[in-house]
């Protein structure tokens, strides 16, 4: 895998998908994979630790400590604190009235001219029927854009133009709900296919992340206007409602795959070899659905689930057809029974599964356990389909072990 061009796609999760990419990492860089990255591809909480590494300028220790740090304080406490101590939280709390009460007249509006239109014939009644009828106001500040204040202290206030342009190309991927198409964040270029390259390169890693990793259960979408450079060559101003990136690819594999069409989409970079990092869950077991959100809530996971898996199905008909040298799929559900090499002290997946997709702080014990199975897993998965890598680099414990 070494000299060949390589996309890293670190998947969604919350704080459970930071810990296991951390392992995955940690893997990467020992095995010397890491620095010939050329592209990461990241979504929600991928995107957190995403951005830590390309905005990293110290070494991989430095940086493996503040993952740890922030795994440790999680955001939680922050956003918060930012409630209190900035006037974002009032802004938000004002703005929810505001969109509760027009939302209340919308909806009164809407069900009197329903009962009017009762009266005419029935051929007559839909040009009384308002079902377009929606708030004029954007959600000018929510939880999401507390969010987004805390991210820009981790990430120190750095701009998407101020990651290094000497290391791998960083692509943040959030969903854009008015189109349902893909929106990419990058140092190069930012936008979509459907609404072409955004004019503003002023963006900052915090509202890129922070729009990437706005689960839409518990984080409102960020409701934005924004300039955007037409392929016609004129300049368009586009209301985009962007939200988790999961929601499109939980998987982060959007980007890499080698049949994009340059002509169309943003960030196509040529890539032979993928490693796709996914922090999702193993087997699935729900309690019974009996009432509407439980049933909402296992038929969204069971669509969330199947896509995912027919994205990793797509891996291996990519490298059948010739259209990828190889891949590398580090997956915290992975039945550990198929490993070849496990370690004789493998974090196996019962062990580590259980861990919830929140922001909260987590235990130094989950953070090691996270940590070591996405390490181990990488490692495993290395000797395996990639062993020349172990017979070259400069672990001898590893080689000794896997030889």
């Amino acid at each position: 895998m070494k000299g060949t061009k390589i996309g890293l796609a670190l998947s969604g999760g919350g704080s459970r998908a930071i810990a296991f990419h951390l392992g995955c990492l940690r893997a990467l860089h020992e095995h010397g994979i890491l620095d010939n990255i050329k592209v990461i591809s990241t979504v929600s909480g991928g995107s957190v630790i995403g951005g830590l590494y390309a905005a990293n300028q110290g070494s991989f220790p430095e940086f493996e400590e503040r993952v740890r740090q922030l795994l440790a304080q999680g955001l939680i406490r922050s956003a918060i604190c930012k409630v209190f101590t900035t006037t974002e939280g009032l802004r938000a709390f004002f703005c929810w009235i505001i969109l509760l009460l027009v939302n209340i007249v919308l909806f009164a509006v809407s069900r009197f001219a329903w009962v009017i239109s009762l009266l005419f014939p029935a051929d007559q009644r839909s040009r009384w029927r308002l079902h377009a009828l929606h708030s004029p106001i954007r959600r000018f500040a929510s939880r999401t854009t507390i969010l987004r204040l805390v991210l820009d202290d981790v990430f120190e206030g750095k701009r998407l133009r101020d990651l290094p342009a000497d290391g791998p190309l960083l692509i943040i991927l959030a969903a854009n709900l008015r189109t349902g198409s893909a929106f990419y964040f990058s140092r190069q270029k930012s936008g979509s296919w459907r609404l072409d390259e955004l004019a503003d390169r002023d963006i900052s890693l915090a509202h890129a992340v922070t729009a990437s990793a706005a689960y839409p259960l518990l984080l409102p979408a960020l409701d934005e206007v924004l300039p955007f450079n037409k392929k016609d060559g004129s300049r368009r101003e586009e209301r985009v409602t962007l939200t988790d990136g999961g929601v499109y690819d939980n998987l982060a594999l959007a980007p890499l795959w080698p049949d994009r069409d340059p002509k169309i989409s943003l960030n196509v970079t040529e890539i032979d070899n993928i490693i796709c990092c996914r922090a999702g869950y193993g087997l699935r077991f729900d309690p019974p659905s009996q009432f509407l959100l439980a049933r909402l809530s296992s038929s969204f996971a069971c669509v969330h689930d199947r896509a995912q898996n027919a994205a990793m199905k797509r891996l291996f008909d990519l490298k059948e057809a010739g259209r990828l040298k190889g891949f590398l799929l580090p997956y915290l559900g992975q039945d550990d029974r198929r490993l070849k090499y496990p370690p004789d002290d493998l974090v196996t997946r019962e062990d580590a599964h259980a861990y919830p997709t929140d922001l909260w702080p987590m235990s130094t014990t989950w953070i090691d356990k996270l940590s070591r199975r996405g390490e181990q897993l990488t490692k495993a998965l290395i000797a395996e389909h990639h062993p020349e890598i172990l017979l070259t680099d400069s672990c001898p414990k590893i080689t000794e072990r896997y030889t």
